[in-house]
């Protein structure tokens, strides 16, 4: 069979046209945890008497073939929004034997207020964990109220003002972290131990860094896991205004990468190359006609991976939604990955973020590459192989956030970067 074969059918698609991946026998909850109207039932079952689902959208799959599967929702009851997620298979966690975690479930029982009668539950019939945002066994700090918790991080002598302005979730990964706004501060939460001492140590490298505005560290509870730092009013920067920026960009990472600091992890071209094996695999597991395709595009990876050779200061995930429009000026945030790479992680990184497997992504990305480096003032070396090893690890995405033709554009995600390793 030609590897240009035009892609089959995985499973009966949904009735929104989207499709659906193979079976895996060790996860047999999957295609019901893809299924709208049959997650709406399952989770319907958790409100009070009276309430129901009127809109719920997939907004992310975090699926691990052959082990589990975590899905999030955004479910609309009545006129308010909430958050779902669902855990089957080997991702269902030993949390809850813990007592912070089980004091963050009593407080979230307690909420009488919330049409959610019950914020955690294993449903038997799909064979899956459920909780409801702020409950997150993971981070059971998220379930304390704002005000209690800001008490709490004033006592430790962090300067916070704990009768702080409206409370809004910038950003939730289930499981992972998440970043609250309170007021003129910003709490971060994180699910493991490696990861909050990383988010840390990148408030403390953006803090130290001469690029205008950006994070401040203001303190940390470890015990918690959980980071406090000043807030900055500034508009994130949408995706189409990547190229425009992309100039003043470029030259808030030549000052990054010509700074010395000490202590960062490194990260050669072979971390890269095992970060492009972990996307292959899911890809060719969600899209098993292109499993020839991904093999050999990741063989040739390992072929031509360059030498390790000079390793500079680097952000780790540098890409236009990490930018703040602060008063006309960038704010660039989110140092957790800072370690020390190739110049071209960091470079090529910025252009792989605007592949999404839409019909002329490759060429706007060149473009604003392009536009980046002429603010950067050179090409770094292999930055063709890490954006090929980027867009490769990044395949999956168009899956694992439910976006219609997905398969397809999965697709057109490996033939970019088998264009782009290609040159």
């Amino acid at each position: 069979m030609s590897d240009l074969t035009p892609l089959r059918a995985h499973a009966p698609a949904l009735r929104d046209g989207r499709s659906l991946p193979p079976g895996d026998r060790a996860v047999p909850q999957l295609h019901d945890l893809l299924h709208r109207d049959a997650m709406a039932s399952v989770l319907e079952r958790s409100l009070r008497g009276g309430a129901t689902i009127d809109d719920l959208k997939l907004t992310l799959i975090d699926y691990r073939p052959g082990s589990g599967a975590t899905v999030a929702y955004q479910v609309t009851v009545g006129d308010e929004q909430h958050t779902a997620v669902a855990n089957a298979g080997s991702v269902l966690c030993s949390e809850a034997v813990r007592t912070d975690t089980r004091r963050a479930i009593a407080r979230v029982l307690g909420r009488s207020d919330s049409p959610i009668a019950r914020p955690l539950t294993y449903d038997v019939g799909l064979g899956a964990l459920v909780q409801w945002y702020p409950l997150d066994l993971a981070m059971p700090v998220l379930a304390r109220p704002v005000p209690e918790l800001l008490r709490q991080v004033a006592r430790s002598g962090i300067a916070v003002d704990h009768a702080a302005g409206p409370t809004r979730t910038l950003l939730y990964r289930p499981g992972q972290r998440a970043v609250v706004r309170a007021g003129d501060i910003v709490l971060k939460a994180y699910a493991e131990d490696v990861s909050f001492r990383a988010g840390v140590a990148g408030l403390r490298i953006a803090g130290s860094l001469e690029l205008g505005r950006g994070p401040q560290l203001h303190g940390a509870l470890a015990d918690l896991r959980l980071t406090v730092q000043a807030a900055i009013d500034g508009d994130p920067v949408p995706r189409s205004r990547a190229g425009a920026v992309a100039p003043a960009a470029g030259a808030m990472l030549r000052v990054l990468h010509e700074a010395a600091l000490p202590g960062l992890e490194t990260a050669p071209p072979r971390a890269m190359l095992e970060e492009a094996a972990r996307g292959a695999a899911l890809a060719a597991s969600v899209a098993p006609d292109l499993a020839r395709r991904v093999r050999n595009l990741l063989a040739r990876l390992e072929e031509h991976a360059p030498e390790p050779a000079t390793l500079v200061a680097s952000h780790g995930d540098f890409n236009i939604s990490q930018f703040l429009d602060f008063e006309g000026a960038l704010a660039i945030l989110d140092f957790d990955e800072a370690c020390l790479a190739p110049a071209a992680l960091d470079v090529a990184s910025y252009a792989a973020n605007l592949v999404g497997g839409r019909a002329g992504d490759l060429e706007r990305a060149d473009a604003a590459l392009d536009a980046l480096l002429g603010g950067y003032g050179e090409r770094p070396e292999h930055v063709d192989w890490y954006l090929a090893a980027l867009l490769l690890r990044r395949a999956p995405s168009p899956f694992r956030l439910h976006k219609k033709r997905w398969p397809q554009r999965l697709e057109s995600m490996v033939a970019a970067a088998e264009e782009v390793l290609g040159r």
